[in-house]
């Protein structure tokens, strides 16, 4: 299950956050002083050209583009952890799941309810509040089982979640039998979309540069796929053809049979 932080960075209350910081980790002296100056007494204001906005003094929320603020969002959901033992959070981003035999599914979801409202709970003690539009759940299960699956899922209060047949998690789709073709067509679609782009500017851009478009705009995905697929044996022939056909975009006179040669050695200069 995928539970949604609505504007998480945005709305993390400092007194709160310090205070857990103290009592949950144990945060003190010079650390807690660097953490107070970092988060407390902070301004913004909006600028255009030579216009300046009123500055507006902001008493919650952590910065979201910075290095730390990921960092101490997740800190805050540690405390979360503890209230379910199936609960992972990164970000503001918060995952339930398990698994059971089939035999056991109501206990299983009757848990996972459990687990939903505890982290809701956990959330508006700490002014924060669950997306509920943004909420998703997923079964597992091989495509032969599906249909035995239950049609409806946890309940988040008065919102009962319906399942998903895909979902979104960290730029990836994930397919309730875990085939991952649907991730596997977007991924391989980008990176046609992109590859014709590049083959139109092809002559007049300098090989160096244009070897690093390639690297930066299509191996960055191929490799961000076999990064969660690193368990399938064989990689689906799409993925393969975006493969070959970046190497043949990048040496045009390579011979079909030739072009895993290229592509691996593509892949070694990214």
């Amino acid at each position: 299950m995928l539970l949604d932080l609505s504007a998480a960075f945005d709305t993390v209350d400092h007194t709160i956050f310090l205070q857990q910081l103290q009592r949950s980790y144990g945060v003190y002296g010079s650390v807690l002083d660097w953490l107070q100056s970092y988060l407390l007494d902070r301004i913004q204001h909006v600028r255009r050209g030579s216009t300046i906005s009123s500055s507006v003094h902001f008493v919650c929320g952590v910065p979201q583009g910075s290095v730390i603020g990921p960092i101490l969002i997740g800190r805050l959901g540690g405390r979360c952890q503890k209230s379910c033992s199936v609960t992972t959070f990164y970000s503001h981003d918060t995952q339930i799941y398990g698994s059971c035999p089939s035999s056991h599914i109501d206990v299983f979801l009757s848990t996972v309810t459990e687990c939903v409202n505890d982290v809701a709970d956990w959330t508006q003690s700490n002014r924060l509040q669950l997306n509920n539009d943004k909420t998703e759940f997923l079964w597992f299960t091989t495509a032969r089982r599906q249909h035995r699956l239950p049609t409806f899922g946890p309940t988040i209060g008065l919102f009962t979640v319906t399942p998903s047949s895909t979902v979104r998690d960290l730029g990836v789709y994930i397919d309730a039998d875990f085939s991952m073709q649907r991730h596997v067509r977007r991924t391989v679609s980008r990176c046609f979309a992109v590859l014709r782009q590049l083959r139109s500017v092809r002559r007049q851009t300098p090989p160096a540069v244009f070897q690093s478009l390639i690297v930066a705009l299509v191996l960055s995905r191929l490799d961000y796929y076999y990064l969660w697929t690193a368990c399938i044996p064989h990689p689906p022939s799409p993925i393969c053809s975006a493969c070959c056909c970046a190497a043949h975009i990048r040496n045009p006179s390579v011979r079909a049979h030739h072009r895993r040669y290229h592509q691996s050695t593509l892949v070694a200069h990214s």
